[in-house]
């Protein structure tokens, strides 16, 4: 097998995997959570373990007690799961990466500081087994890769994004006129997505209508049926029909499936300007409603069905501008994470304008609703909502927690500056912050991703 065509198995946000030798790579993308790769290359046996919090915080969880979240109660596990495989301690090496702030330092970033925290927990626990750190880099304010190669067992810890590095290119700032046409070109909205946001945002849901047009778009119904009857969503029977749909997960949720389904043929097509995956883009926009809507349901702060819609919609304005992003993507890399200034700052130096402005000029062709477009305009600044702030607030933090607990994506540096503030709206303190990430069932938003 060719080193281009070995497969990498993604170890996700509070999981691990042990495995003997084989042909494939273990690899986990880390923002603020950390991850240990442990090899015992006499043995032919190591794992990947990607760590979420430093210790439980004694509240209830949505989902439950997952030991594997937490560095106290994980590592462990791994250790122990490791030596059931055949692995010895004393022969064990392991490499620890991540834990790094992923953004300009501020007051408030002390709170986010939970990787410092994961470090230090498993490093007095590697010590206290006499297990040797053989590499490690955590800290910092670059989101990284840490792979572990079965074959070799070499590990590898790399910046996320640095394969689209070293190639220059001049940079030219977009005209207005080149904006103005490249908001002109973006392709419309489905009308069935515009009729449900404004239903969602109206409580007024009439699903006879809604249904109707659904069946009589074969890609959007299609695509439906196919995450109604996928791992996600885990129906009993087959569901074979919208109307079956309907009846077997209730009105709400068929109409975020079309929501949804609508905004990845949206995004579907970009992956070489702000995306560092294929359909990174889309993925961010996915995992950010996610979170909104749990955040919404925790807090009970506004509806969770407007939040998702809200999150999902944040950031259409990088539809627009991602092939201007593309043109001077290493300049953009640079300016965002060598030299550290906001993605806002950058957009507006090196394009002219930015992603939530375009966004706002999107909302207003596509006439959204008034709450729905002020969050898409201020997400990276809610303090300037004044319609619905809380809305606003709560798509901030989502759009934070994504781009710091689910990254590779696509660029993006949100600012933590305003997190204390927004905290607030919320009815919550920064010191709820790790009560929050634990709420969030993060296995899960993984699922939800993979299947739309």
């Amino acid at each position: 097998m060719t080193e281009s065509n070995r497969i990498s198995e993604t170890v996700v946000t509070g999981s691990s995997v042990v495995s003997g030798s084989g042909s494939k790579r273990l690899e986990a993308r880390l923002g603020t959570s950390v991850g240990v790769a442990i090899c015992d290359r006499e043995a032919a046996v190591g794992g990947l373990y990607h760590i979420l919090l430093p210790k439980p915080t004694g509240i209830p969880t949505y989902s439950g007690s997952e030991p594997e979240k937490y560095a106290t109660t994980g590592m462990p596990l791994f250790i122990e799961e490791l030596c059931r495989a055949g692995a010895s301690k004393d022969r064990m090496e392991a490499t620890i990466a991540g834990g790094a702030l992923v953004g300009k330092v501020s007051m408030d970033d002390l709170h986010m500081n939970i990787g410092g925290q994961i470090t230090e927990i498993v490093e007095d626990i590697l010590s206290c087994e006499g297990i040797s750190i053989r590499h490690s880099e955590t800290g910092g304010y670059f989101c990284s890769l840490l792979d572990i190669d079965l074959l070799t067992w070499e590990c590898h810890i790399k910046p996320i994004g640095y394969q689209r590095v070293p190639v220059e290119t001049s940079i030219t700032k977009a005209t207005p006129e080149e904006v103005d046409n490249a908001i002109a070109l973006v392709r419309p909205i489905p009308q069935i997505a515009l009729k449900v946001i404004r239903m969602i945002h109206s409580n007024n849901y009439n699903m006879k209508d809604i249904a109707k047009e659904v069946r009589q778009d074969q890609i959007i119904s299609a695509r439906i049926l196919k995450v109604c009857n996928s791992a996600y969503c885990s129906p009993k029977t087959k569901i074979e029909s919208i109307d079956h749909a309907l009846i077997m997960l209730g009105e709400k949720m068929i109409l975020q499936l079309v929501v949804s389904a609508s905004m990845e043929m949206f995004f579907k097509d970009f992956e070489h300007g702000y995306s560092l995956c294929r359909g990174g883009l889309y993925f961010h926009a996915m995992g950010t409603a996610f979170v909104a809507e749990k955040l919404s349901e925790m807090t009970k702060k506004d509806y969770p069905d407007i939040a998702y819609t809200a999150g999902l919609l944040h950031d259409i304005g990088k539809v627009v501008l991602d092939q201007f992003v593309g043109r001077s993507f290493p300049m953009f890399y640079r300016r965002l994470y060598e030299d550290e200034f906001s993605l806002i700052e950058v957009e507006e130096e090196l394009i002219g304008c930015n992603h939530q402005v375009v966004g706002g000029r999107l909302a207003e062709l596509w006439s959204l609703p008034e709450p729905l477009k002020e969050a898409i305009l201020h997400h990276h600044n809610p303090e300037k909502s004044s319609i619905n702030p809380v809305l606003t607030h709560l798509v901030y933090i989502a759009d934070l927690l994504i781009s710091r607990f689910q990254v590779g994506n696509d660029l993006e540096r949100v600012d933590a500056s305003g997190l204390a503030e927004s905290m607030e709206k919320l009815g919550l303190d920064l010191s709820d912050l790790p009560s929050v990430i634990e709420y969030i069932p993060w296995k899960e938003l993984r699922k939800h991703s993979a299947h739309f």
